[in-house]
């Protein structure tokens, strides 16, 4: 019997790190991971949970496949460091011009990350120097402030930058500021690569944290939320059976549904 793969869509975040290294596959589905970090951050970030499929980085701004990974190459692509990146923001360097000029025609100081250095951006988000350093190594999206708070000149400033395609989503003390926003776009090109590669598959998210909406509306399925135990020894590994669990739930679903049409 064909079993239908499914494709599962995460935040990078959903799944506990303590037991890293465990997480080769699941199944014969994929596991996409999704964050607003950088490549660089999701490469460690992979590497460390054992997870080798495409993944979309930047809050949806580039989703990045494996070379090879895909019977068909994706088009079109740019190639960077190993992967096809699939692209729906403007490149860094452009954003943050286009920022910069917004800024100043209105008068308002701003300073975004592609100002700061290693030490300040550790300082400010509460990372340690690695992870700043891999977190200043943006290609599409850039978190700025204010230098003098101010709602007014903020309102000013995001109507301006939205009126130039430029969207920004609050992170913190910081606004990040991208020509495309959200996961939508990310999500829809994966999905299609696996179901054209697979002969079909099925999509689904995780429900976790406060960006479980920004999956629902683009997979087939929402899965609950992966419980874990008090004191579970093994986290990542007891999340990824659960996950499997749920799946199996998804595609006893399927056939049974199958079975009661080709019943009437």
């Amino acid at each position: 019997m064909h079993i239908t793969p499914v494709i599962t869509f995460t935040d990078a975040d959903a799944i506990p790190a303590s037991d890293a290294g465990c997480i080769s596959a699941v199944g014969a589905d994929a596991l996409v991971l999704c964050s607003s970090r950088t490549r660089a951050q999701m490469e460690r970030t992979r590497q460390a949970l054992g997870i080798f499929h495409p993944f979309i980085a930047e809050s949806g701004a580039a989703a990045f496949v494996p070379e090879r990974y895909f019977p068909a190459e994706p088009e079109p692509t740019r190639k960077i460091g190993g992967y096809q990146a699939v692209e729906f923001c403007a490149p860094y360097e452009q954003l943050v011009s286009m920022l910069r000029r917004a800024a100043d025609r209105l008068g308002i100081g701003i300073t975004g990350f592609n100002d700061m250095s290693v030490e300040q951006v550790a300082r400010e988000c509460g990372l340690t120097l690695l992870e700043a350093r891999l977190a200043k190594l943006r290609e599409y999206r850039e978190p700025f402030r204010l230098l003098c708070a101010n709602a007014i000149a903020e309102r000013r400033l995001l109507r301006a930058l939205e009126a130039a395609g430029i969207f920004c989503t609050r992170r913190g003390d910081f606004l990040v500021a991208g020509t495309e926003q959200g996961l939508q776009q990310g999500i829809t090109e994966l999905a299609t690569l696996y179901r054209r590669a697979l002969g079909g598959a099925l999509t689904a998210s995780v429900a976790a944290g406060p960006d479980t909406g920004d999956y629902a509306p683009f997979v087939d399925f929402t899965l609950q939320p992966i419980p874990m135990p008090p004191g579970e020894p093994r986290p990542a590994q007891a999340w990824v059976l659960g996950l499997i669990d749920q799946i199996s739930a998804v595609r006893g679903a399927q056939v049974h549904a199958r079975a009661a049409r080709f019943a009437r």
